[in-house]
């Protein structure tokens, strides 16, 4: 048998990667482009593993803040897929191959609430740079351009709370609009079980072997006393 096959993980711990697995989507994805902050890069990261997202797109900039905060995303990177890119025409060009709509996050004229787009096909969810916001080169590609309605004096909010207000609003939609949420392929759902099953068997070796260290160090300190 091999490390990842269900019989080495605990039964609890397949079923819910097995639901997780049910709520998996790659025709919804997130692009963030040239951020700055490693929190927020983290915390979007995290609210896309929440949301079900399996694919997220990365556009590098001059500040290179993809690294891995553990703190920020509790370990939510290990369950995703991140592809980098090294332009924004780059990355929504390719998006468009593959059919997506671009959508992109942004206060101006072209702007409309997210209340009138459609999430029945597939959707990217375009987020800025926490300064500038989205790019002209994002803004010319894009299908539409949304913002969040404001009920107070503030009108713009980090970029780690509009994308989770954006998701949330996107998986409410795509249920209602196509009837479900998750919608892998069972080849793709199949792989993606046996690879989060491997993760889970390696987190448990790991944690094992973390406790026995202790165990023997609190044994020793036993003895010596």
């Amino acid at each position: 048998m091999k490390l990842g096959d269900p019989a080495f993980v605990l039964p609890e711990r397949r079923a819910r990667i097995d639901a997780v697995v049910a709520n998996r989507t790659r025709t919804l994805t997130v692009v963030m482009e040239a951020f700055c902050d490693p929190q927020n890069v983290n915390a979007v990261l995290r609210t896309c593993e929440a949301f079900g997202v399996q694919t997220l797109h990365a556009v590098e900039g001059p500040m290179k803040p993809y690294d891995r905060n553990k703190k920020i995303s509790q370990n939510a990177d290990k369950w995703l897929d991140v592809r980098r890119w090294s332009s924004t025409t780059e990355c929504l060009t390719h998006l468009r191959s593959e059919g997506f709509a671009i959508y992109a996050t942004h206060l101006g004229d072209r702007s409309r609430p997210m209340a009138g787009l459609s999430f029945a096909g597939k959707v990217a969810l375009v987020f800025g740079n926490e300064q500038r916001g989205v790019s002209e080169e994002a803004l010319a590609l894009a299908d539409a351009c949304y913002a969040i309605p404001m009920r107070g004096f503030v009108q713009s909010l980090n970029v780690s709370v509009a994308a989770a207000i954006s998701l949330a609003h996107a998986v409410e939609r795509r249920e209602a609009e196509r009837g479900r949420h998750g919608d892998l392929p069972e080849d793709e759902a199949q792989a993606l079980r046996e690879r989060f099953y491997l993760l889970a068997v390696k987190q448990r070796s790991r944690i094992a072997k973390a406790e026995a260290v202790r165990d023997r160090n609190a044994r020793r300190a036993r003895t010596r006393g």
